[in-house]
């Protein structure tokens, strides 16, 4: 494969993996995190066709320095540019998990408060120790 086809492809590689993180963060903010799991396998699968493409490169430097001034420029300014929206699609991974975290250590210790735990009947109705519990409306914001 040609020099400037192997750039061609990790530039594209490069963009589709923009894409789904923009589609991620997207998601995250509308805290539709069932619409996760079909987008995490798509960033897995080019995210390892990136991997793949980007150790070709490394592994024939002299292929890499015998392109055009300008590809190679353009290359290294689309390498800057990836990192930092990887930087930024992390740290909305990491905001995400810390919010899901907090919620359920809330949820969990509101539980636990609770003398004997709560109690359920079939029809879902709180029963035993939990019955005069008083129900704490709470809402979530679900931009982060």
């Amino acid at each position: 494969m040609e020099p400037l086809e192997q750039v061609t492809i990790l530039m594209t590689l490069m963009r589709r993996l923009e894409q789904v993180m923009d589609q991620e963060r997207g998601i995250l903010k509308g805290m539709r995190l069932d619409a996760l799991p079909d987008l995490q396998e798509e960033k897995e699968a080019l995210a390892e066709a990136y991997e793949i493409e980007l150790r070709r490169l490394r592994g024939a430097p002299d292929r890499l320095a015998g392109l055009d001034g300008h590809v190679r420029e353009q290359l290294e300014e689309s390498m800057r540019a990836f990192q930092a929206r990887l930087a930024r699609n992390f740290e909305a991974l990491r905001a995400t998990h810390q919010v899901i975290e907090k919620v359920l250590k809330t949820i969990g210790d509101s539980l636990n408060r609770q003398p004997g735990g709560p109690a359920y009947g079939a029809a879902g109705e709180a029963v035993g120790a939990a019955a005069g519990a008083r129900i704490i409306p709470i809402a979530f914001d679900r931009q982060l």
